[in-house]
């Protein structure tokens, strides 16, 4: 039995390590562009994204540098300053906030979870509410070129006989590319 010689096993390697790394720099944005879009319309998505009794709308805002996937990838906005949760402060849910990323899930199993078909890469990070606090950010670099963020947001623990300060959320946007920014 013959041994493969060093240029087979090298261009081997080589074509497995160039499978393991993906250039995600096309999901950059600059300038003005951003992703937009708005959360999924069900109530399921909006429980504790937008008050009791309002109409199902948030949009939300994204640009994207994926060169500080490991840093602070990106910053996130919404659209809700006169009808959302912080209202009474005069500002949106989320404004101008930047995506944190978890640094200590890089090292776990976690930071490889799949999400289903079409994701080209995953990641967690932390973005800061105006008014509810800090929320849970998963964000999907989706091989179409588009992006979906889910934001999962705590209710805050109160005492047994206390009314809850905030409604716990989940909110799935699906978000694509525009030029010109999301008119927010």
């Amino acid at each position: 039995m013959a041994c493969p010689s060093r240029q087979i096993i090298l261009g081997a390697l080589v074509a497995l390590a160039a499978l393991g790394c993906r250039d995600l720099s096309r999901f950059d944005t600059e300038g003005s562009e951003a992703y937009c879009g708005s959360m999924l319309r069900s109530p399921v998505f909006q429980e504790g994204f937008v008050p009791e009794g309002a109409p199902p709308a948030l949009g939300l805002k994204f640009q994207l540098d994926t060169d500080l996937l490991s840093t602070v990838p990106g910053v996130l906005s919404t659209d809700d300053a006169d009808s959302g949760l912080c209202k009474d402060e005069g500002r949106p849910l989320i404004d101008q906030a930047p995506l944190r990323a978890i640094e200590e899930l890089s090292h776990d199993a976690l930071s490889l979870l799949e999400f289903g078909d079409g994701r080209e890469h995953n990641f967690f990070g932390w973005v800061d509410s105006t008014c509810q606090g800090t929320m849970l950010a998963v964000v999907s670099l989706m091989s179409d070129d588009n992006v979906e963020v889910r934001l999962f947001k705590p209710a805050a623990l109160a005492p047994p006989t206390a009314p809850p300060e905030r409604t716990p959320g989940f909110a799935l946007f699906p978000l694509q590319r525009q030029n010109s920014g999301c008119g927010f």
